[in-house]
């Protein structure tokens, strides 16, 4: 029995209700997606601000697109306008590629950009939500929404997201404390001009439904509102007992969309209720090599989740944008968001089979009893709220013919959490390896105040950019930040008797320089350093069983760790732009590195010096039209990463790893050939999405070896005036992927083979 079908409570009906009633009568135009998508920002030596064209209703409809994404605007005030104007490797993951591939979750947007390694997701369940490795490097709290930081630790849902952008590399110049090997973004649906509404209805495999609607209405011509709302019920595919049930709704006011001064006002709710997945145990094999044991003969839809097991959450965001032309050289911008989170988490952890007995009872075909990992699972229950609020000027200005673009602002945010560990009565960890028992046997849980921390964390950051342009093809970035970081910490740490307040202050700059030589009018080469800083206490929502090395200490020496990135690159539009190509060759060195067990619990710990992770590699990106009809989505990686300051594992590869990715998309469209335009359009897309065999996540001995990814994926479509249907199908070869390893213990099976059906209305 799978328990995405259990009854829900009158909280989570009403919650339900609200999000149908949101989107059931909605609607959403891709005319509006296209030209948010193909929208380019003035130049940085342009004085005039050229706006975008608008569709308006009733206009001819093209075919949707999927744009060169060189071109795609960044709305975060603070770095350059696009990708293309940045010196600096950015992935962007295009509405028009969420909407072929019927992506509904982060996790699964981001299983198209290479050289990032997914710890959990989506029906794949996770200690601690959305985790993501860059480049080999740690970047558990570094998600953004249009700049601001996404507060709280959770799956996020798609469905009020215009794109998702990931920047690769050292940030800390623009971002503040974190950002060790880059950070995701992700950028909210706007109320736009015109009026349009769309609906979606979505069946699939795994007992899986959605309906999410859009609509964007316009009172007159400097206000609109723009709502969104989603129901989402899901298992996930050949794994048994799991599943991913979520709503949401999102509104959006625009003001002044046609003045100098204009002012958005988003607020965002998500609901989770979902059952976690701690996957299967690893096996230790004859070599001494750890490996899934799904990989060694057990059955790919077996798990250890318990009847008292949960993960449900409420997120609640507002956000402010202002700004303001003073000017015709001078814009002023202020955007503040204010979160309130709560988490209520419990999840059984198997372990490794790893002695002789069980090993050997396992290959002859025997049951032998699970071992379990935390006590046999953590539980926590999480209470927070963030504040964000960054005030930026940017100005634009000649001296000596030099051309400036000048940013300077103050980045203020704060975050505090309550934290209670939960207490479990009456569990008895007597499950099997195989045909595993999912009764929680009269266990309950509870989370009293005696076992609760307080962890908060502050940060004052004061930013300068300024973009010269030297001549026609030479230009200077230069970039700088001081942090002024300070976190505490008080309360239960495993122990019967509280902690005292604790505190940490760093203090520190965080510079990036570049050069961008413009040899030809569509192609530049760039070189970029940057320098980012993470101190103790930055993913207060991250941890879990909070421990001493994971928590300010008075008077303990725990220095940030440090990161820098060389980075070669070259980016070239082809095709009067439509098409667009990126390289680049890069190294990050990290120092003072540490890194977390299966728990989310740092194990090295900033008092030592760490095992100091080096990743070399490069990426490539092809993205645009290649003709009239046929798009493509494509990149690629190569990534070496070592250790190189531990005198233990000097020399070893970094877990988390992997050599080879790549992920490849593309799509035609056949009306041309088989009918008239003005009928419809036919569109047939397929991919590939790869990732090579990859030490687990803190193996740093290289004794657990996760096999390699792969994923074929497909989609056919009919979209006409009014309507379109669409079908999908993912994993079409069952292959057996992984979505999250954590070193010798154990690994998390992905979805198998997996279809999802999908009508949509546009009004």
């Amino acid at each position: 029995m799978k328990r995405c079908d259990r009854a829900l409570s009158p909280k989570v009906r009403l919650g339900a209700a609200v999000a149908i009633g949101l989107s059931a009568g909605l609607s959403w135009t891709d005319k509006e997606a296209e030209a948010q998508e193909a929208k380019t920002e003035p130049a940085a030596t342009d004085t005039n601000i050229k706006l975008p064209a608008v569709r308006v209703k009733g206009e001819t409809k093209g075919p949707a697109e999927i744009p060169n994404t060189n071109a795609t605007v960044l709305d975060i005030g603070r770095m350059p306008t696009s990708v293309r104007d940045t010196p600096q490797v950015i992935n962007v993951v295009p509405q028009e590629i969420i909407k072929q591939q019927r992506l509904y979750t982060l996790d699964q947007a981001l299983a198209n950009v290479p050289g990032i390694t997914l710890s959990t997701g989506e029906g794949r369940g996770g200690l601690n939500g959305d985790q993501f490795r860059i480049r080999g490097q740690q970047a558990r709290g570094d998600i953004y929404t249009d700049g601001l930081k996404d507060f709280g630790t959770y799956t996020r849902d798609i469905f009020d997201i215009e794109n998702v952008e990931v920047i690769k590399g050292p940030a800390g110049e623009y971002f503040g404390a974190a950002n060790l090997g880059g950070l995701i973004n992700e950028s909210l649906k706007k109320a736009h001009e015109g009026t349009s509404y769309n609906y979606d209805q979505a069946f699939g495999s795994a007992s899986m439904y959605r309906g999410q609607g859009d609509v964007n209405y316009q009172f007159n011509k400097d206000v609109a509102l723009r709502i969104n709302g989603m129901y989402n019920r899901a298992g996930v595919a050949d794994r048994d007992y799991v599943y991913s049930n979520r709503y949401g709704a999102s509104a959006d006011l625009g003001v002044g969309l046609r003045s100098n001064t204009s002012w958005h006002l988003n607020w965002r709710w998500l609901h989770t209720d979902s059952m976690p997945d701690y996957g299967v145990g690893m096996i230790k094999m004859a070599n001494g090599t750890y490996r899934p044991m799904t990989s060694e003969g057990l059955a790919r839809n077996t798990t250890y989740a318990r009847s008292e097991d949960r993960d449900n959450s409420d997120i609640h965001s507002l956000t402010s944008s202002l700004k303001s032309k003073i000017s015709s050289w001078f814009t002023l911008s202020n955007n503040t968001r204010l979160t309130k989170y709560e988490r209520n988490y419990a999840a059984t952890t198997p372990a490794a089979c790893s002695t002789a007995a069980c090993v050997s009872q396992f290959m002859a075909g025997g049951n032998p009893a699970l071992s379990y990992g935390a006590g046999g699972g953590a539980a926590y229950l999480s209470k927070g709220w963030g504040a964000e609020n960054v005030l930026m000027g940017a100005a634009r200005f000649t001296t000596w013919n030099m051309k400036h673009d000048l940013k300077f602002g103050v980045d203020v945010n704060y975050q505090d959490e309550n934290r209670y560990v939960g207490t479990w009565y009456g569990r008895v960890n007597n499950q099997t390896i195989r045909n595993a028992s999912h009764s929680a046997n009269g266990a309950y849980l509870r989370f009293p105040k005696a076992n609760m921390a307080n962890s908060d964390q502050r940060d004052v950051g004061l930013f300068l950019s300024d973009h010269i342009q030297l001549t026609k093809e030479l230009a200077l970035f230069g970039s700088v930040r001081w942090d002024a970081f300070q976190s505490t910490f008080a309360g239960y740490q495993l122990s019967a008797t509280p902690v005292p307040r604790q505190k940490q202050n760093a203090d520190r700059w965080s510079p990036s320089g570049s050069i961008m030589y413009t040899p030809l009018k569509n192609s530049s080469f760039y070189f970029t350093f940057s320098r980012s800083y993470k101190p103790i206490g930055t993913d207060v929502s991250s941890q879990v069983t909070i421990l001493p090395s994971d928590t300010p200490q008075n008077g303990a020496d725990f220095k940030p760790q440090r990161s820098d990135l060389f980075e070669f690159g070259n980016k070239t539009d082809f095709l009067h732009k439509r098409l667009g190509l990126g390289v680049a060759f890069f190294q990050i060195n990290q120092n003072n590195s540490y890194y977390y067990d299966e728990n989310g619990d740092v194990v090295t710990g900033f008092s030592d010096s760490g095992v100091g992770l080096r990743t070399r590699g490069v990426e490539l990106n092809l993205t645009g039209k290649i003709t009239k009809n046929w798009d493509i989505y494509g990149a690629y990686s190569w990534m070496d990463g070592k250790i190189r300051n531990n005198a233990t594992y000097r020399g070893k590869e970094a877990p988390g790893v992997s050599h080879n990715n790549f992920s490849v998309w593309t799509s035609y469209d056949l009306t041309d050939h088989l009918f008239r335009p003005e009928t419809g359009h036919l569109k047939i897309a397929g991919g590939a999405q790869y990732a090579s065999g990859y030490w687990a996540n803190g193996d740093f001995s290289n004794t657990a070896r996760i096999p390699y990814q792969f994923s074929l994926n497909g989609m056919i479509s009919w979209e006409a005036q009014h309507y379109r249907i669409s079908f999908n199908a993912n994993n079409i070869t069952n292959h057996l992927n992984y979505a999250s390893s954590f070193s010798t213990s154990r690994a998390v099976p992905g979805p198998g083979r997996s279809f999802i059906g999908n009508v949509g209305l546009t009004f």
